[in-house]
Formats: C-alpha cells, sequence, structure tokens
C-alpha cells in the first residue's frame, strides 16, 4: 500500500490565476523549450504555463520543499536528479541549458517538475503537470502526490517482509495502520491544498485522496521492481533511492491475501500504477479470491462494492469476467491559454485560434466565453 493524492485545478477557474512575470531561471526554460522559434500566441501559452509551474514551484519552497528532481517536456527530461541532489533547481536550469539543442523546438505539449520531499511518516513524490491541450473537463493543472511509509523503507524482500508483520499481525492491526497512515497523510496533503489556495488565489482545487494496493503480476523477490518511465503515478518512475522506498509496497497485496485481512476503501494498481477496481466501504476479503493472489492470474472478487477498471494490466480478465468497467471516453480537446491580456508585450488582443482546440479563455466547458 502506498497513499496517493491529487489536487487539480478547476478549468472555470483556469483565467483567473493570476500571471507571475517569469524570473531569471524561468526565462530560460521558456527560451530553451521554443528556441526562440515560436509565434506570439504560442509565446504567450508557452509563458502562461511556466507562470503556473513557477507559482507551484514558489508555494513548494513556501513549505519547505526543495528537492527537485526532474524536470521533463512532453516526456523527455531536461533534468533528471541521479545523485539526491537538494534545493537543486538552478543547477537543473543550468544542465539543461546545454542540452536543449537535442530537445524538439516545437511548442511543448506537457510540463512536468518533480519534487522529492520526506518528514517522520512518508517520502513523498510531487509531480506538478501543466497540459498545454486537454480534454473538456479536465484540469490543465494537476498536482499529484505519492507517499510511501517511511518506517517500511526495505533494501529486499526479505527486510521489507519482516517490517510488515506487525501490520498483518491480525485485521484489527491491519485498519488501525491503514487508518493511521490514512490521517498523516492527508494532514500533509491539507497542508499542501491550503498553501495552494493562499498563494495562487485559486477558487477551485479539487483534491482527492485514496490508500493504493500494488497487484503485482507475480511474486517479486528482488530489491527493485522494474522501472516505468511511463507509468500513472510518480512513484512507478523509478527514481533513485525509491526502490527501497517502495520495495515494501510490491509484497502487501500477496500478504493481504495470506492473511485475509479485509480490504476497503482502496484502489488497486497493477504495476504501472493504473487502476485496475475501485474498493468501497463494504469491501472484501482479501483471502477468498485470487484478486490479490500473487501466484496466481487475476480474478475478480466474488462480491464487494467495487467499480471495475479497462485500461490496466488486467483487462483480458476483467472482460472475461463479464463486470462493468468505468473508463472515460475520450473527448474533444482544448488548448491551454491563460488571460492572454496580461501578456500585451507579446500579443495583442485580437489574436485568436488555435491549432488543436479553442482556447481555455473561449471554452464554455472553462467558463469562458458568452
Amino acid at each position: 500500500m502506498y497513499l496517493s493524492a491529487s489536487l487539480a485545478v478547476d478549468p472555470s477557474q483556469v483565467t483567473k490565476i493570476q500571471p507571475v512575470p517569469p524570473t531569471k531561471i524561468f526565462k530560460k526554460i521558456l527560451f530553451a523549450l521554443t528556441s526562440g522559434q515560436i509565434s506570439e500566441k504560442e509565446e504567450i501559452e508557452t509563458l502562461t504555463a511556466l507562470s503556473v509551474l513557477q507559482q507551484f514551484n514558489m508555494v513548494f519552497r513556501s513549505l519547505g520543499i526543495t528537492n527537485i528532481v526532474r524536470l521533463a517536456k512532453d516526456d523527455v527530461n531536461l533534468y533528471f536528479d541521479e545523485e539526491g541532489k537538494s534545493d537543486d533547481l538552478s543547477e537543473a536550469m543550468e544542465k539543461f541549458k546545454f542540452e536543449v539543442d537535442e530537445i524538439e523546438s516545437e511548442v511543448f505539449q506537457t510540463l512536468d517538475l518533480v519534487l522529492e520531499h520526506s518528514d517522520a511518516y512518508f517520502n513523498y513524490l510531487i509531480e506538478i503537470t501543466v497540459r498545454r491541450i486537454h480534454k473538456i473537463g479536465e484540469p490543465p493543472i494537476h498536482v499529484r502526490i505519492n507517499g510511501a511509509i517511511k518506517q517500511l523503507t526495505a533494501a529486499s524482500a526479505e527486510e521489507a517482509e519482516k517490517k510488515l508483520k506487525p501490520v498483518f499481525k491480525s485485521n484489527d492491526a491491519y485498519q488501525s495502520f491503514v487508518r493511521e497512515s490514512k490521517t498523516k497523510f492527508n494532514q500533509f496533503v491539507g497542508t499542501v491544498d491550503m498553501a495552494i489556495r493562499k498563494a495562487i488565489r485559486i477558487d477551485g482545487i479539487k483534491t482527492e485522496s485514496n490508500a493504493k494496493i500494488v497487484r503485482p503480476k507475480e511474486r517479486t523477490d528482488g530489491p527493485e521492481p522494474a522501472v516505468q518511465h511511463h507509468a500513472a503515478e510518480p512513484v512507478f518512475y523509478g527514481y533513485p533511492g525509491w526502490s527501497n522506498f517502495f520495495m515494501y509496497a510490491w509484497l502487501w497485496s500477496s500478504l493481504s491475501h495470506s492473511h485475509n485481512v479485509h480490504i476497503q476503501d482502496s484502489t488497486i494498481v497493477d504495476e504501472t500504477g493504473a487502476d485496475v477496481m475501485s474498493v468501497g466501504e463494504h469491501g472484501f476479503n482479501a483471502g477468498e479470491s485470487n484478486a490479490l493472489n500473487v501466484d496466481a492470474p487475476f480474478e475478480p472478487p466474488h462480491d464487494g462494492d467495487i467499480q471495475y477498471y479497462g485500461d490496466n494490466q488486467y483487462a483480458d480478465q476483467i472482460q472475461e469476467a463479464d463486470v462493468t468497467t468505468n473508463d472515460a471516453s475520450d473527448e474533444t480537446r482544448h488548448t491551454f491559454s491563460d488571460d492572454s491580456s496580461a501578456y500585451s508585450d507579446f500579443s495583442d488582443s485580437s489574436d485568436s485560434g488555435s491549432d488543436s482546440g479553442s482556447s481555455c479563455s473561449s471554452c464554455s466547458s472553462c467558463g469562458g466565453g458568452d
């Protein structure tokens, strides 16, 4: 089990974000991302998204979170901290200046900024994503927080299983541990939520938090699971040091099955972090099916208040079980553009149009326009 939270800016509030003039460092990002060869409108959109990233960076600095481990454009790493350095934003900017010639010069689709943090209870990965193109109703600004339980850090499966013994001593012990972990994690998420609301003046942030259980395809007997560079959540990306932080999570499923614990109010995910099924308050007994048994093919639980998803490693088994899935369909996409009038130095107010959708400042689903 690990803890996961998502904080999404309400699309209807996007145009209310106050643009912040970029610092010298973020001007470097703008220049590097575009090679100085983009149109005025694209420059506005790029600068706007970078302004949002800069504001979130300031938010986390105010919380003492200054360790940046990854900066990426369209899944291409501009900076990746392989040495576990702290407070390394300036170094990241200097590094990608020398590598940017290898990066495509067209306008970005996504920007990702990943930070690392720890407290007495968790090791955290915090991923800030800005999407220039997004579906109707999908927020262009998304913060994902993953928390690995610090006391369960282990260098091997054997060590992790030893540390997990008290957790699975009884169902009561299990439920108590899960409740306490959720409470501590939600306190941190609440602090981040409030810091964002205070610093960026956003009225609408949708915050969701949940415990997630990894259901591996087979038993893990090594210290480092496979790295997933296109995983659904940052904890699966393979950041340095996280194989030890996250080792225990790969044993959680099999121990839940063998100890017959009751699973409730949790989400089961596959080896890439993709949702397999959401388990409600009623839940199910993990020992009564092969849903969490890593020594057998996956099968949906026989009962329980469960919602299934189709886009994951167990999609075939779910389809064979003839259960209803809940996957969102592709919808019309829109271009992320903040209050363009704030950037009169780059474009006049008559500029309009988009290469792949409508501007968020005029999209009816985002609260703009008539």
